[in-house]
């Protein structure tokens, strides 16, 4: 989407705003000598973050089954939407016939965010056989202590009342029939957090432990794994790490047009001519390159490309523009820092950034709501507390640039 707003109008309130942001950080002691120059307002890359981008799409008046065909929600087991990994799933059959034959295994499966891990994870039901017990929990909170790893591990296998200690929680664990135990969102066990550290070796513990019994699956995101395998040394009690990268060309070619046929929203020819004009005349050849094959940013493009026309009420589509993701370079580096702990950790409260960077409260508040209105953040509500995350659409983005200038490794 292009901005119509003349630059002029913006300039001289973001440079005043620049200011008086490094003005406040001077005040709360943090170094601001970094020579940056002024952030500009780009109305599109913030179109991206997921509130905005709900009513982006309202505001379209784009069909409601396009959209729920273009979800990007986690897909359950047997949805047709599901493309892709054969590869994979072949793998983790293997995994389940060795744990059968009575071969203790763990299974991590890894990648980065947004390439469909948890998709992934949600075919287990019916790679696992018909006699197999399975248990899928997706982890919402980190543990900063031991109580904290033995109730979520409680709620996870469906106790009442969470067990006092790990030995009560082993015999629970234990007494279950043999089980597949799939457990989503492992990045909440990636934790600087001091005092976490126990916590997070009681985790793995408890599924050493009773690997004799049980399968486990731990789907975890990559640069939270490089922290676990780092810290941990994780590598080391999985039997095998399943790696998920994000689509090929011919992947997603194969995903928008499935998407598209269960929309059941039909393009026309003339429309179909229209996309491939479309793609001729982007600054980069194809969507596959826009979105370096990520399916939610794909989508984003996508999606944003069409829009009604009042006249026909048919669907048109008009030339997508490449975000511009030029704030990076405007960052400093407490805030670059920030993002890469974000990416790590993929979600961060005030309370843990706080802890993270030994920052007061204000501080800590100060940097995220910045960035969050930098539209480099996203809110994550979904929690008791609320946490920040990468923006989802385009974490990938804000992830290479922290990688290629040594802030994210």
């Amino acid at each position: 989407m292009n901005d119509s707003t003349p630059k002029s109008f913006f300039t001289p309130l973001t440079v005043a705003g620049t200011r008086l942001y490094r003005q406040v950080l001077k005040l709360f002691g943090i170094s601001t000598i970094e020579t940056t120059e002024s952030i500009k307002i780009l109305s599109d890359l913030c179109l991206a973050q997921t509130a905005r981008r709900t009513r982006y799409y309202e505001e379209k008046k784009l069909p409601g089954a396009l959209l729920q065909a273009f979800s990007v929600e986690p897909l359950a087991a047997g949805d047709a939407r599901f493309i892709g990994r054969e590869s994979e799933l072949e793998r983790l059959t293997a995994a389940f016939e060795m744990w059968r034959a009575g071969h203790n295994s763990m299974i991590a499966v890894t990648g980065p965010q947004g390439c469909g891990l948890s998709s992934f994870l949600r075919q287990l039901e019916g790679t696992a056989g018909a006699g197999d017990t399975l248990r899928y929990g997706k982890l919402t909170r980190r543990p900063y202590d031991i109580n904290d790893t033995l109730l979520i591990l409680s709620e996870f296998i469906g106790l009442e009342q969470a067990a006092v200690t790990t030995d009560e929680l082993l015999e629970h664990i234990n007494n279950l029939p043999p089980s597949v135990l799939v457990i989503d969102n492992g990045h909440f066990l990636s934790c600087r957090v001091m005092g976490a550290h126990a916590a997070i070796r009681v985790f793995g513990a408890v599924m050493v432990a009773t690997q004799q019994r049980h399968l486990w699956v731990l789907g975890c995101e990559e640069f939270a794994w490089r922290r676990l395998n780092y810290i941990y040394h994780a590598e080391r009690f999985f039997t095998d790490r399943i790696q998920l990268s994000m689509f090929n060309e011919q992947e997603l070619d194969e995903c928008l047009s499935l998407r598209q046929q269960v929309s059941g929203v039909v393009l026309n020819t003339e429309m179909e001519s229209k996309s491939r004009e479309m793609q001729d005349t982007l600054e980069l050849p194809t969507l596959y390159k826009l979105s370096s094959g990520k399916p939610d940013f794909a989508f984003f493009y996508y999606l944003g490309a069409l829009q009604v026309n009042p006249e026909n009420k048919q669907l048109d589509m008009s030339r997508s523009v490449a975000l511009d993701f030029g704030a990076l370079k405007s960052l400093i580096s407490e805030e670059l820092f920030t993002l890469a702990e974000v990416a790590i950790h993929g979600r961060l409260t005030i309370d843990d950034h706080c802890a993270l960077f030994r920052t007061s409260r204000e501080q800590s508040w100060l940097l995220l709501e910045r960035l969050y209105q930098q539209c480099l953040l996203d809110k994550d509500e979904t929690a008791d507390e609320l946490g920040y995350r990468l923006v989802p659409v385009y974490s990938e983005v804000i992830s290479r640039y922290l990688t290629n200038t040594n802030y994210l490794y």
